[in-house]
């Protein structure tokens, strides 16, 4: 395992190449456990009002089904209350639609109220897992039939899998969009060989010590899966193939791999939860505009209950890169910072720390 001091190192010098560089600041982040993306509805009725507002209503109760497995676990399926999902909706969006006749065909994202669904499932005896406040930062990187590996390059189509996976979940999933900084700390060899320091550079342009290669590749009608990663990162299995279906497409063959993935991402981590593993960490940024909203961060911190204790992953005259152990879900976390005169918010890909009232 790669110490702290090494991945802060690996972090500092990546923080000072930053100053003259542009802030890897854009990425394709899917979190939110509460979130249900790509729900696909395809309903006939009467007409095709009557049909849209069918399709609504279906697609309301089956993201409530899909996000009911996704905060339990396997043992707790059975035990699942028949809920009407419909009270528990917060909002929705219709990602893409068309209709023709008395025919409604949609793909819809809803949002439900995660104070009510926690409270359904405690109430039947269920634990629900707490999203990971750590983002994981993934690569993937592809080798084709031809033995031609690619990450960065276009077409990646493996890469494109992840890029237009639907879902969210319990862990915050970071896919970097390959710009000059990314393109600089992990080349496709690297990737493939699991190269540690090269995982460490990115993590730390990322700000997450958690990076998960995921390297592909097909090989006549199966796609083989080969997982690196570090030991504080959820990592599902080492290798996996998945086999082409009668009619399936390479492309449909990719999407369904990585929808799978991600699903043992999630089980990774809520197995790491009741094992009592990383569930307690959080990565933040903390913006600087002077030394003393620095000094206001780390005299707060110290008198903060929920953080155990703290560590400095890179100081920069713009931010600060820490790693806060921590006790309690991230409700609690934020809620016992906020008393502290410190607020902890998501924005951009990234959890940021910053002193109230400082300037």
């Amino acid at each position: 395992m790669p110490s702290l001091r090494l991945a802060g190192a690996v972090a500092v010098l990546v923080a000072v190449i930053g100053l003259f560089t542009p802030t890897a600041a854009h990425a394709q982040t899917v979190f939110d456990p509460f979130t249900v993306q790509g729900v696909d509805v395809d309903v006939s009725a009467v007409n095709a009002q009557a049909a849209k507002d069918q399709a609504v209503t279906e697609a309301q109760r089956q993201g409530f089904a899909t996000l009911l497995e996704r905060l339990a676990g396997t043992e707790d399926r059975a035990r699942l209350p028949k809920a009407d999902g419909l009270e528990y909706v917060r909002d929705f969006t219709v990602d893409q639609e068309r209709s023709t006749g008395n025919r409604y065909i949609a793909t819809l994202t809803v949002r439900y109220n995660g104070a009510a669904v926690k409270r359904l499932l405690q109430g039947a005896g269920i634990a629900v897992t707490e999203a990971r406040a750590r983002p994981l930062v993934l690569v993937p990187v592809f080798t084709g039939g031809d033995g031609r590996t690619v990450l960065w390059d276009d077409p990646n189509p493996w890469r494109t899998a992840w890029g237009n996976l639907h879902g969210g979940g319990l862990v915050p999933l970071v896919l970097p969009l390959g710009d000059l900084g990314d393109v600089q700390a992990i080349t496709a060899a690297q990737a493939v060989a699991g190269d540690p320091l090269a995982m460490q550079n990115l993590g730390a342009r990322w700000r997450s010590p958690d990076v998960l290669v995921l390297a592909g590749a097909l090989r006549g009608k199966v796609l083989d899966i080969t997982l690196h990663a570090g030991p504080t990162t959820p990592k599902p299995f080492d290798a996996l193939s998945y086999k082409q279906n009668d009619g399936e497409s390479v492309d449909a063959l990719m999407a369904r791999a990585a929808k799978d993935i991600a699903r043992a991402i999630d089980t990774a981590h809520r197995q790491a939860g009741a094992q009592g593993g990383e569930a307690g960490t959080v990565s933040a940024l903390v913006p600087l505009s002077g030394l003393p909203q620095w000094l206001a961060v780390r005299e707060r911190l110290g008198r903060v209950p929920a953080v155990k204790r703290w560590e400095l992953v890179s100081l920069s005259r713009a931010e600060a890169a820490v790693i806060l152990h921590v006790a309690g879900d991230s409700q609690q976390v934020t809620e016992a910072l906020a008393k502290g005169g410190l607020s902890l918010t998501w924005a951009e890909s990234f959890w940021r720390l910053a002193p109230v009232g400082v300037n």
